[in-house]
């Protein structure tokens, strides 16, 4: 369904005087068409689908090569203090294995939001997509400071949503839940208890949250220009600008695979040739390999009893103008040249090839690492401090957060360990800092790994910044 067709029959009319969603929403009519077609696509339903065309599920297939890499040996720790360990605990176990699949939604739709809610003694999460965001407000950091979510249940049949508003005022952080039901029109027919719908009934009315400085969701998101809406302040997908060139290469795609199963081998049978059933329909023996027999009169021509028709299939024609469109989809989401070919390449290449070859998708990576999910998941341990306070969950203590992403897969250990070292030998580097890098640790840690009596020159490296 249509994204700015439900907000203008839902939307509106749930929040016609309502007080839990201030001020307009502020998603145009050209980005709610844009983040429409960006998620119908990653749900393998795009526009072209209905055109007959197969699809290679391209949206998934770059998304998920993105997230792979940018959460790649990610580290999250919100410190060395009895609530920042109990704080890394709950999100190591509740939230960094749902990690991928939240850069992921995020490279679909612009952006998803991580919504943590208390569940006993622990703290999980919600992972909230693109399509079901609704901000009011957004100041001029990017931050939403207001709107509203939805949610979807079913209660006795009948398809029911609940809207959590929120609003960051300075007396603090505003929280509404409302629950609705649908009509056979699909239009908002009423409002119902949340205590009816058994998932919803814990949620509160109305709260207040005081003492917070933001919202208490996390927003992972991508970093690249809006180039859909120039007054807009919402991230856009990994993909925006390549939606027509995953199209193209759908139809190529297609048109190739009907190539393929159109060009089997083919048999041209006299007619004299084939024998009737008891149902008097001619139909010869069948192999396994022929796909269609042909019957036709040869008389008085020098054409053969049986004879065989194969016709080529243009493979090197197809992948010429599949990997065409592989550069384009490269060039559009940021990728090097080649991470998209259809191409098998030979041989293996070294690391520092790798950091070459692949430093357009190297830069990508971290920007995206650094513009899209370093703040988010500082604002996630944050949130964590928060309802750690709120319910009791964890003892008093500071919390320090640091979130630091592995490079080994662009890295070139071995040479990178050497320039360092060089740096270290020639009393440019603190021997300690290159500790620090080699086993991932920040200076205090670093320190633990120096012997006493050498602490100054570990490795017997000779020298050492003084």
């Amino acid at each position: 369904m249509d994204f700015l067709f439900w907000m203008k029959k839902a939307v509106r009319n749930m929040f016609k005087g309502a007080p839990q969603a201030p001020g307009d929403l502020m998603i145009s009519e050209k980005m709610a068409n844009a983040i429409t077609a960006w998620m119908l696509a990653f749900y393998q339903q795009p526009a072209w689908l209905e055109h007959g065309v197969r699809i290679s599920n391209l949206p998934i297939t770059i998304t998920e090569y993105m997230a792979t890499l940018a959460c790649n040996e990610i580290t999250i720790d919100a410190g060395p203090s009895a609530r920042g360990k109990w704080i890394t605990d709950q999100l190591n176990r509740f939230f960094v294995p749902h990690l991928n699949n939240t850069v992921q939604l995020a490279g679909a739709g612009g952006r998803a939001i991580v919504k943590p809610y208390v569940d006993g003694r622990n703290i999980l999460c919600d992972i909230v997509p693109a399509d079901r965001i609704y901000p009011t407000r957004i100041n001029g950091a990017g931050m939403t400071t207001a709107g509203f979510f939805t949610d979807f249940s079913v209660l006795h049949g009948r398809k029911v949503v609940r809207v959590e508003g929120f609003d960051l005022q300075p007396d603090g952080l505003h929280l509404t839940n409302r629950a609705y039901y649908y009509g056979l029109d699909e239009n908002l027919a009423g409002e119902i208890p949340l205590t009816d719908v058994p998932e919803w009934a814990g949620l509160e009315p109305e709260i207040t949250i005081s003492g917070v400085d933001r919202p208490l969701f996390a927003e992972i998101k991508m970093p690249f220009a809006n180039t859909v809406d120039e007054t807009s302040r919402l991230p856009v997908s990994l993909y925006a600008r390549a939606l027509d060139t995953i199209c193209e290469l759908d139809r190529i795609y297609s048109e190739f695979l009907y190539e393929v199963h159109s060009g089997k081998r083919k048999r041209i049978v006299d007619r004299d040739a084939i024998r009737s059933n008891e149902r008097g329909c001619g139909i010869p023996f069948r192999d396994q390999v022929t796909d269609l027999y042909l019957t036709m009169d040869i008389d008085g021509t020098n054409m053969k009893p049986f004879e065989d028709y194969t016709p080529d299939i243009r493979v090197d024609e197809y992948q010429k103008a599949l990997d065409i469109q592989c550069r384009m989809l490269e060039n559009q989401t940021g990728f090097s040249q080649g991470t998209f070919n259809f191409d098998i390449k030979q041989g293996r290449m070294t690391a520092t090839q790798v950091i070459s070859d692949d430093r357009n998708t190297y830069n990508t990576i971290h920007a995206i690492q650094d513009r899209g999910i370093k703040q988010g998941l500082k604002d996630l341990i944050y949130c964590y401090d928060v309802y750690a306070t709120l319910y009791g969950l964890a003892p008093a203590g500071a919390v320090d957060e640091a979130v630091t992403f592995g490079d080994s897969i662009f890295e070139d250990t071995a040479t990178e360990f050497a320039r360092q070292k060089m740096l270290v030998d020639a009393g440019y580097l603190k021997p300690e800092k290159l500790i620090g890098w080699y086993f991932g640790v920040d200076d205090a840690g670093a320190a633990e790994y120096m012997p006493a009596q050498a602490s100054r020159d570990p490795f017997g490296f000779g020298g050492g910044a003084q």
